[in-house]
């Protein structure tokens, strides 16, 4: 039969006891389990783990009970991005119940599901901590956001180009990690994971709460959602449609509903349902159809969506609307989009895609202007971009002979394809190289008649 290791209040049922782990983890060895009797709490300390040398307690066990507590009356302390637990959980399927606390005066377990086990041999390192309420500001792993999270509501302006907007008052002030991606413990295929249910410090705890002033949202309106490292926005994935909320006494907790893909994204945090942190667009274009603007999209995520609308303008200073329509409210699924505009201005012109929700606030979608160029009888070519596993594909069909400028931009502007191709009068399919990282793209297909603009997501998602 395997070790066990035990935490027992056999001090004083007030005492801390603290293990104090420097350069090396603590493990426990294969079939070990890790037992917290009383009102003990297991401590992760020194000066907080970084990311070439985090800090763990290792538990070499899949069991779903390989830790045990004794009710709420014991817990393991955290409180920083790499202070962590890692558990081998490798092929079993369950429900692990990690039992974090904060202090002594907290019991916040995080609670993860899994329906469909992955390969033997992987492993998920969990942490969690408390921050400040502007999460945006915050430099440590003990104050704001963690190392892959770049942003805390990345949104495009007017001109079609990222800012930084910070929605750190609309997210509790605290994330959670649960890392499977690097080092001998990655999964080959990864987890499915049917829900994930978080414990936050509640506004009944006073000036310890996580959702109180200068925080702008009621705890009932909270919502689970994951930062996506591969897309340019990051916060467009978002659980369920607000899950289940519920407070007891000083703890809260949200139930994230069904989670909708294996990706396996590290970090989360809860955010208010009614200020998400941001929809994902993944294309907007402008075609010619008959001599109207034929405008489409597709999003991948709405959270508290009511309509979008589509603007136009000549100079990037006058607008006009072009068409309000409704939009999917809540939706974890792709939701095409179109409108028509039967008067279209000659020349060039852009159009805007613009997102209100149902408190009435309107902001720009989080997808760049695209160009539309007229509709004369030489500009009836159409084109469609979209890649695959392995390759980008663009789709020309050509009224004439012509050539055209090919490429592929990231999100910070830098072109990581550039070609200029020759087509030939009617359908063309061009493949392009796609020796690229994963992440999001933009994909320009140009010459003096066509400007056409899709963003791709390349890589696992």
């Amino acid at each position: 039969m395997g070790a066990q290791l035990y935490f027992c209040n056999f001090m004083n049922n007030k005492k801390l006891l603290a293990i104090i782990l420097l350069l090396s983890p603590l493990f426990l060895f294969s079939q070990a389990r890790l037992v917290i009797n009383g009102t003990s709490a297991v401590t992760i300390v020194e000066h907080g783990g970084t990311s070439t040398t985090p800090i763990y307690i290792e538990l070499a066990n899949s069991a779903t009970n390989a830790i045990t507590v004794s009710g709420s009356n014991g817990w393991i302390v955290s409180e920083s991005e790499y202070n962590m637990v890692k558990w081998d959980i490798s092929n079993t399927a369950g429900t692990y119940v990690m039992p974090f606390g904060y202090g002594t005066g907290e019991y916040l377990p995080l609670t993860l599901t899994i329906g469909t086990a992955g390969s033997s041999g992987g492993s998920i390192l969990f942490s969690t901590y408390h921050t400040i309420a502007d999460q945006g500001t915050g430099t440590t792993s003990t104050t704001g956001k963690p190392s892959d999270v770049k942003n805390m509501g990345s949104m495009y302006n007017s001109g079609g180009k990222p800012s930084t907007s910070d929605n750190s008052y609309n997210a509790v002030d605290r994330f959670w990690v649960m890392d499977s991606y690097s080092g001998s413990y990655k999964y080959t295929t990864k987890p499915a994971i049917t829900n994930i249910k978080f414990s936050y410090i509640s506004s009944a705890a006073g000036t310890a709460s996580e959702v109180s002033s200068p925080n702008v949202f009621t705890e009932s309106s909270l919502i689970a959602q994951r930062f996506n490292s591969t897309s340019g926005v990051g916060w467009g994935d978002w659980e369920g449609t607000g899950g289940t909320d519920a407070v007891s006494g000083n703890v809260g907790t949200v139930t994230s509903g069904a989670v909708t893909n294996t990706a396996f994204y590290r970090s989360w945090t809860l955010s208010s349902q009614n200020v998400p942190l941001p929809i994902d667009i993944s294309s907007f274009t402008a075609q010619c159809d008959n001599g109207a603007a034929l405008i489409q999209w597709t999003s991948q995520t709405e959270v508290n969506n009511a309509s979008y609308t589509v603007k136009r303008t000549q100079d990037g200073v006058h607008f006009e609307t072009v068409a309000t329509i409704n939009g999917a409210g809540n939706s974890s699924f792709a939701t095409n989009y179109s409108i028509t505009d039967n008067s279209p201005y000659a020349g060039e012109s852009y159009y805007f895609l613009f997102q209100t929700d149902f408190d009435g606030n309107t902001n720009p979608a989080n997808i760049p202007s695209t160009l539309f160029s007229g509709c004369g009888v030489d500009n009836a070519t159409t084109v469609n971009g979209y890649n695959t596993t392995n390759y980008v594909e663009v789709q020309i069909n050509s009224v004439s002979d012509d050539n055209f400028d090919i490429s592929l931009t990231n999100m910070l502007g830098q072109t990581i394809v550039h070609e200029n191709r020759a087509v030939a009068l009617g359908d063309n399919e061009i493949r392009l190289n796609n020796n690229v990282s994963p992440g999001i793209y933009i994909l320009n297909v140009r010459n003096d008649k066509v400007n056409y603009s899709k963003k791709l997501i390349i890589g696992a998602r």
